[in-house]
């Protein structure tokens, strides 16, 4: 896929979606899945992984990624670029009046309504890939415990962050010896 024709799939996906970020996820998703079909679905949850791994903003992550895919170092260049210039014009834009537009009861109502919409979006990203992955329910409660004890106390979210993690290790961990012994029983070696 050449360079130009990654550039304009994301500079339509960012020039189309309010909230950047996570909220671009299931557009960029509506557009290599559904529409261009580079990827399938199980691919594109990789991509996004494997972008929440890499420091940054995780759209132009899932951009670069899937335009070095496609189209080496060039695409990941055009992909990246598609995927940063509209909104940074935008938001140009936007800054040189925000002030006069704020009095504005009509843009005031936009704001919130793009609020309400947007974590819809992310709502509906959520529950996709919990539905996904429904058959990993340690992790998952995991999880959940931890966005709860977020939400319920003051403990820094870093810490609870590394805990969750690490006791989602410990899961897969266990996990894989399970399954290690039960392909392996007890004795018997491949050697």
């Amino acid at each position: 896929m050449s360079p130009w024709r990654l550039f304009l799939i994301f500079s339509r996906v960012s020039a189309l979606t309010i909230g950047g970020g996570y909220a671009m996820i299931p557009v960029i998703q509506d557009f290599v899945v559904k529409r261009y079909r580079m990827v399938d679905d199980d691919e594109f949850i990789q991509t996004i992984v494997t972008a929440q791994t890499v420091p940054g903003v995780i759209a132009i992550n899932v951009a670069m990624l899937l335009g070095s895919r496609y189209g080496g170092i060039r695409g990941a260049i055009g992909a990246t670029l598609g995927a940063i210039l509209p909104p940074f014009a935008i938001i140009l834009v936007i800054a040189s009046f925000f002030h006069d537009l704020t009095q504005w009861p009509l843009v005031d109502g936009f704001f919130y309504g793009a609020q309400v919409g947007v974590t819809v979006i992310l709502a509906n990203l959520s529950w996709q890939l919990i539905r996904k992955n429904s058959r990993h329910w340690a992790e998952l409660t995991t999880v959940g415990l931890g966005a709860l004890i977020i939400l319920l106390t003051r403990i820094s979210s870093v810490l609870i962050f590394f805990g969750c993690a690490g006791v989602v290790f410990m899961i897969q961990l266990m996990r894989r010896k399970k399954a290690d012994r039960a392909h392996h029983p007890s004795g018997s070696s491949d050697l």
